[in-house]
């Protein structure tokens, strides 16, 4: 209960100190990055002139900031360039740690720190300091760390029907499933044409993420491998024991016909069009893939299409030791920042800070009280869901950059529930907990990592490389062979070096 009452405190604080905090000489023009997160009707303008972003506009206007907003894609390449080329907008934001890392080792941000006591009282009182935490690397804050409410990744998902057609248990380990794949592959339960057939689908498509902790993959990889924090803080994956191993599997099943042929070329909607269309047996993605609350439902959609498909969740990727584990999330989303040569970071942080009032948190989630939603006991209700994503939820997502503002629980329970509208027999339920359960925190370093930042991407872009030909040559041991030693030529171990450095300064994060 007291917790309750400090956090509640926090937020009346917020909300009174917006006003209290300072706010830029003069008029400032403060260019802000936006990306898209959903289609814009057609009927509400653009990306980046909407009535939402002119709602945003019109309030930073009392506070003497004229906001611009900048359409940017999410990829983390184009986030590097615009860095490089000194296009970046004078707020931005990136969700890779490392690419945020890169851009404060080489100088390229401002020091937030001493704005924040002046312009930006909400971003501590809300965010909290350990938190923040996060968005520092030696003590500088070189961005300020959104807040991501749920820390659940990757689950795994498989066709019970086609299992109970023929006769086999839910598997629970990897051999299990192998035995599942093949069965899928030589009995076609499902009746689909041969051509069509793919015991595993939906691999990775995500450019810039073989390896690292966006991998989708990853529960998969680290299945083979001890469990060992230090480890995983001062070493890479691919010289872990059990790396070898991960890709051999990984490649028998590919040769064996198991996994889905054009995994490395498939488009995201082709892949998910496969899955919708019942062809597919068992997957390993996102947690909420198949659950999505609206007509874009794969679930939904599958079972329209195939009357009686169904995908369970299932934990098969299970450690050395016995335990499934996986990775989560770090608490933050994004990492919202001032390139160095922005000349008003000072209304970059007065824009975050404007952004941590508790009324305008709940504008920019809700929408409007009296126009998409209605309020009844303190709780936002939602009477007609589809006028709330044709007028505000396309918007909400590319506005909130520091992710999800603490309301009360009973607040975003009750805003939940309201948009569960579809049942999924408790599927969706079942998945979070399996994705939570025993899960691990990736390493967090704090301190410059000057050759990681400067080598890492050029590893990622050597995996890419190998990662698919380890997989479909036949030939895995001179790709494998092939892969290390490139790695090795670019770095690796320097980087391995610097990590057991800081390991041995710091600790286990």
């Amino acid at each position: 209960m007291s917790r309750t009452i400090a956090l509640i405190g926090l937020l009346v604080l917020a909300s009174l100190t917006l006003h209290a905090g300072g706010r830029p000489e003069g008029e400032s023009r403060l260019r802000v990055m936006i990306v898209e997160r959903a289609e814009v009707p057609r009927d509400q303008g653009r990306l980046n002139d909407n009535p939402w972003t002119e709602y945003v506009q019109g309030e930073m206007a009392k506070l003497g900031v004229d906001v611009r907003f900048v359409p940017v894609g999410g990829s983390m390449v184009r986030h590097t360039v615009m860095m490089a080329t000194n296009t970046a907008p004078d707020l931005a934001f990136t969700h890779g740690r490392l690419l945020f890392m890169k851009f404060a080792a080489d100088g390229g941000l401002h020091d937030l720190g001493p704005y924040i006591p002046e312009y930006g009282p909400n971003i501590p009182a809300v965010l909290g300091e350990d938190h923040l935490r996060l968005g520092q690397i030696d003590g500088v804050q070189y961005a300020v760390p959104s807040r991501r409410g749920i820390d659940a990744r990757y689950a795994s998902f498989i066709r019970r029907d086609w299992l109970d057609a023929l006769g086999m248990d839910i598997p629970t380990n990897r051999d299990e499933l192998t035995a599942a794949l093949r069965a899928f592959r030589d009995k076609n339960p499902g009746n689909v044409p041969a051509e069509e057939l793919r015991p595993w689908g939906w691999f990775t498509d995500d450019p810039g993420t073989v390896f690292d902790s966006d991998f989708k993959l990853f529960d998969v990889m680290y299945s083979f491998f001890d469990h060992d924090p230090a480890l995983n803080m001062g070493s890479l994956w691919p010289v872990r024991d059990g790396f070898r191993d991960f890709m051999r599997w990984m490649h028998e099943l590919y040769q064996e016909g198991l996994i889905e042929r054009e995994f490395a070329t498939d488009t995201f909607e082709i892949k998910t069009r496969h899955v919708m269309n019942g062809s597919v047996g068992f997957i390993h993605v996102p947690w909420d893939y198949l659950y999505a609350q609206n007509s874009s439902s794969v679930a939904l959609n599958l079972a329209r299409n195939v009357p009686g498909a169904e995908f369970v969740p299932i934990d098969v990727f299970q450690g050395p030791d016995g335990v499934y584990r996986k990775l989560r999330y770090l608490p933050t989303r994004f990492y919202a920042f001032s390139p160095r040569r922005s000349r008003v970071p000072d209304a970059a942080v007065a824009y975050l800070n404007w952004m941590l009032e508790h009324d305008n948190a709940w504008t920019l989630a809700f929408g409007r009280t009296g126009d998409q939603h209605t309020i009844e006991d303190g709780i936002p209700v939602f009477d007609d869901l589809q006028r709330y994503a044709d007028t505000f939820g396309y918007i909400s997502e590319s506005l909130r950059i520091l992710g999800d503002y603490p309301f009360r629980s009973a607040v975003t329970d009750a805003v939940r529930e309201q948009f569960r509208v579809i049942d999924f027999s408790g599927h969706d339920e079942r998945a979070l907990a399996l994705a939570q359960e025993n899960s691990f925190q990736e390493p967090v370093f704090q301190s410059r990592m000057n050759v990681m930042s400067r080598q890492g991407p050029g590893l990622i872009r050597i995996a890419e490389r190998y990662w698919v030909r380890m997989i479909t040559e036949p030939d895995f041991d001179a790709q494998f062979e092939e892969f290390i030693g490139r790695m090795n030529d670019r770095g690796m171990q320097a980087i391995i070096d610097e990590r057991r450095a800081y390991l041995e300064r710091f600790g286990v994060n």
